[in-house]
């Protein structure tokens, strides 16, 4: 995603998010004529709302609030050395969260505090479930932000919508994210979302274009201005509209946050899919580089004397380097069809993590649990049948593509593998984190080999930049999908299980420098930042 925040609000949950199980519809993209198109009314249920400035200090206070809570510390455990009972620990913690928050009102606006203090606890519900909220729907356009903090969070939420603590506080924390749709509702002005100039005023203009020319992008970031100041005339309160020129402007800005959002996750995987197409024959295999596999364990060969002096191998050396975990066994022809299958679903499932994020708050806040020892810990069990029914509509569509499908078709969730919608959506938000690197390495080689003495360096160690490039695709296509790891194999989650396992390998690979010559920094992003 772009470096600008984004934020969103989803009023899917509360019209039972499970009903709407239509595909995402295209994202929209600058196009010569985008007069006669408007934004479906079912996609904008998805889209959060930015914050507004006012929000944005109120996440302030409640992320700090998180960061120095250690709610889950206290609440998850088996035994307590305060022998208190969990109901008391999650009160207790409860009243520490809520009066750190308090606190920190008081230190950032001495009236609003004073104002928030002298009310009870219930009359303080509708101050902290917005709080709340605006934490949830900020992670959701966000996903690299909030990450030791939005976990405490929801399971704070998971504990206040419990029999117990319903029964003794008799309140309620957890409103409805509110996006683009229940926003233009609450202004009783959800027609006008249907007008084309939405889209006009929102379309993505990306330096991705390549091929276009430069006065092309500027007539497109013209065309937006021009789109946005209308639709500032037409609906703002200054021409007798609904909303001010802000709010019209964060109308704009929220779907155009969603659209970056769905180009940075799906981006990486769509130049996968053509690095996998344009490298590698479905059928036809081309030593050394085949994806066949097999799930006998070692190295193979032993390959000379050790991690360099590749070139006396000609063209390079075996894709079978550092396979030893492999648990498939499949023919090149076999393999390519796993690869291709399992990044175009992956590509389908970044088109719709706006609505499974939705889907996923909504099992989170509204679904009971248990906490368990799934062997990784104890983690909090939970159904999550909205989440499931969104991901069975997606991997329906996309086996209807596929054909035959290679591998098997399990959804692990509710289970050991993945206990909760938590789980889920943290493990499918790390695949733009996987390919992006692996495709940023390979489109610089070409820069790259222009230096003379990384030329020289590839030369001596692979024979070419072709050799390297093929080299590391192969690797990846045959050992990032080859059922390793801990709960890895061939189901839907296994699949994303070995590209994360082979992501941990990186370190032991002979090509692994390269990757450091492209800026290579981690898989994992700056886990610190908020």
């Amino acid at each position: 995603m772009s470096s600008s925040d984004s934020e969103s609000e989803n009023s899917g949950p509360t019209e039972s998010p499970a009903k709407s199980l239509k595909s995402h519809p295209n994202a929209i993209a600058g196009t010569k004529d985008n007069s006669s198109r408007s934004i479906p009314l079912e996609r904008l249920k998805f889209i959060p709302l930015r914050l507004s400035a006012h929000e944005r200090m109120l996440l302030n206070v409640l992320t700090n609030a998180l960061e120095v809570c250690e709610y889950t510390d206290v609440v998850d455990v088996t035994f307590s050395h305060t022998r208190k009972s969990k109901l008391s620990r999650i009160m207790e913690s409860l009243v520490d969260i809520l009066s750190i928050s308090a606190g920190l009102v008081v230190a950032n606006n001495l009236n609003k505090g004073e104002q928030l203090i002298s009310k009870t606890l219930n009359e303080n519900v509708p101050f902290f479930s917005d709080l709340f909220e605006i934490g949830r729907r900020y992670k959701i356009m966000n996903p690299s932000k909030m990450r030791s903090t939005y976990g405490k969070l929801v399971y704070i939420l998971m504990d206040t919508e419990s029999y117990a603590v319903k029964s003794e506080l008799n309140i309620n924390f957890i409103k409805p994210i509110l996006t683009v749709y229940s926003f233009a509702k609450q202004k009783n002005c959800v027609d006008i979302l249907s007008d084309p100039l939405w889209v006009e005023a929102s379309m993505a203009i990306s330096s991705d274009y390549g091929a276009r020319a430069r006065f092309e992008i500027d007539e497109m970031t013209q065309r937006k201005q021009q789109a946005l100041a209308k639709l500032v005339e037409k609906y703002s309160q200054g021409a007798s509209g609904p909303l001010t020129a802000e709010e019209v402007h964060r109308i704009v800005d929220s779907i155009a946050d969603d659209e970056a959002y769905i180009a940075f996750n799906v981006r990486p995987v769509e130049r996968a899919l053509e690095l996998l197409k344009t490298y590698f024959h479905p059928e036809k295999p081309v030593p050394p580089f085949q994806l066949d596999l097999t799930s006998r364990g070692g190295f193979g060969k032993k390959l000379g004397g050790g991690f360099s002096s590749f070139s006396s191998f000609g063209s390079g050396f075996s894709s079978g380097f550092l396979g030893s975990g492999a648990k498939l066994s499949h023919s090149h022809a076999t393999q390519y069809r796993f690869v291709l299958q399992s990044l175009t679903l992956w590509r389908e499932i970044m088109q719709s993590m706006p609505r499974l994020w939705l889907f996923a708050d909504h099992d989170m806040t509204n679904e009971s649990y248990r906490l368990v020892d799934t062997g990784q810990g104890y983690q909090r069990l939970q159904s999550c049948p909205n989440v499931r029914q969104e991901m069975s509509a997606i991997l329906r569509r996309v086996q209807a593509e596929a054909g035959q499908w290679v591998g098997l078709s399990v959804v692990h969730l509710a289970d050991r593998d993945v206990p909760n919608a938590l789980v889920f959506i943290d493990k499918y938000t790390q695949v733009p984190r996987i390919l992006a690197p692996i495709v940023q390495c390979i489109e610089s080689l070409p820069q790259l080999a222009e230096d003379m003495p990384f030329h020289a360096y590839v030369q001596g160690e692979w024979g070419s930049i072709d050799s390297l490039r093929m080299q590391i695709l192969s690797d990846f296509f045959k050992h990032g999908f080859d059922g390793s790891g801990d709960d890895g194999g061939s189901c839907i989650d296994g699949r994303l299980t070995s590209a994360w396992n082979w992501c941990s390998q990186l370190h032991k690979k002979p090509y692994y420098h390269v990757f450091m010559f492209t800026g290579f920094q981690g898989f994992d992003g700056d886990w610190k930042a908020n």
